[in-house]
This record gives structure tokens, C-alpha cells and sequence, in this order.
């Protein structure tokens, strides 16, 4: 099914979201050095993800029509934007080594099940169940809101 164009300012930043996934996971599985990794997860956290979050929350999961979203749908997004909130705690403040990898290897299998979650799921109900005049309303409330994911990152950690 295409893409409604009121979501499609969310899934260009979910692009983003899984490129920076597989830069997490590529770099971890090359043993780049754990406090560069975390350095990008806490800047894509504070500049891309958070953000995205709320527009999320506060654009398209408020009104009547969020309500007519199957609740394990609604449930799914909100618990993972809150594990989020907490990996990225975790992720800014563990010092043992093994731990660190372990929470940044969830954030990275998370990030892009969320992304495929919301991509292939949740947008498709939202599509169906949303009126027109809401979606117009909530496109243009993303489009304006809209921030360019991180596409450019100093080192260059993922490649060997």
C-alpha cells in the first residue's frame, strides 16, 4: 500500500532511523570503540529520535481518531518510545563494558523493529481509520515539525 503524503514526513525520518540502526549494529560488530557509539546513539537520541517521538505523540496519537486505532497498536508505539527513553538513560550513564554493548545492541534491534512496526502496521491503520480532514491537519502540522535525520556523523565509526 503507498504511503499516505500526511505520513510521509514520518517515514522519511524513519529512514533515517534505520540507517542509523545499521550504523550501531555495523559498528559494534567491527569493535568500534563503545564511547564513539555512544556518543552518535546520544546525539541521535537528543536530535532525531526524542523529537520524532513527540511529534508522534503529540500530532497523531491525540483526538478521537487515535482512539479508533486497535489499542495494541497505540500500546506498542507508546512502550517503545518509553524503552527508548530508557535505553538511551542506560545507554548515556552505564560504565561496564558488556552492559553498555548489550543495551546498545537493543537500541539498534529495537530501533529498527519499531521503524518496520510503525511502517508496516500502525501507518496502515492510521490510514484507514484517521478521516481526511485529520490527516490533512496532522501532514501539515509534520511537514512544518519535520527534521532531517543525522545523515552525517564524524567519526565514521560503521566502516572499517
Amino acid at each position: 500500500m503507498k504511503r499516505s503524503k500526511y505520513l510521509i514526513p514520518l517515514s522519511w525520518e524513519h529512514h533515517a532511523a534505520l540507517v542509523n540502526a545499521n550504523r550501531v549494529k555495523r559498528g559494534l560488530e567491527i569493535m568500534a570503540q563503545e564511547q564513539i557509539i555512544r556518543e552518535f546513539i546520544d546525539y541521535v537520541w537528543k536530535t532525531d529520535l526524542h523529537p520524532h517521538f513527540d511529534r508522534e505523540e503529540s500530532v497523531l496519537a491525540t483526538g478521537a481518531d487515535w482512539q479508533k486505532v486497535p489499542e495494541e497498536f497505540r500500546r506498542h508505539m507508546l512502550d517503545d518510545h518509553r524503552e527508548f527513553e530508557l535505553l538511551a538513560k542506560t545507554i548515556a550513564e552505564e560504565d561496564d563494558t558488556d552492559r553498555l554493548r548489550e543495551a546498545m545492541i537493543r537500541f539498534s534491534d529495537l530501533l529498527d523493529a519499531h521503524v518496520r512496526f510503525e511502517e508496516r502496521q500502525l501507518f496502515p491503520a492510521i490510514e484507514k481509520v484517521y478521516d481526511k480532514t485529520t490527516l490533512q491537519r496532522a501532514g501539515k502540522e509534520l511537514k512544518k515539525r519535520h527534521v532531517p535525520g543525522c545523515v552525517i556523523w564524524k567519526p565514521e565509526f560503521w566502516k572499517k
